[in-house]
């Protein structure tokens, strides 16, 4: 399963720490994602994910694009139970 991330509303950072703690803050929102979606694979086959993280909610969503009905209701329950 391919994981592909878009990153919304990220505050712009003026001094270095603040970018320190928004891109620590992006990648754990991403290595959460991607390890509760891992177990998906034998259910919905090897396809791409389109995940949309709002940093400003701290809430990540499936995008369904080239997803079946099926294979987007599983990935998306599977998201929102988890994380």
């Amino acid at each position: 399963m391919n994981i592909l991330f878009t990153t919304i509303n990220k505050k712009a950072c003026t001094t270095e720490l603040q970018k320190k703690l928004w891109n620590g803050a992006e990648q754990y929102m991403k290595d959460q994602v991607r390890r509760k979606l891992q177990s998906l694979t034998s259910y919905i086959g090897n396809v791409n994910v389109s995940i949309l993280i709002d940093m400003n909610k701290g809430f990540a969503t499936v995008l369904k694009n080239n997803l079946s009905e099926e294979q987007f209701l599983i990935a998306q329950r599977t998201l929102r139970n988890k994380i």
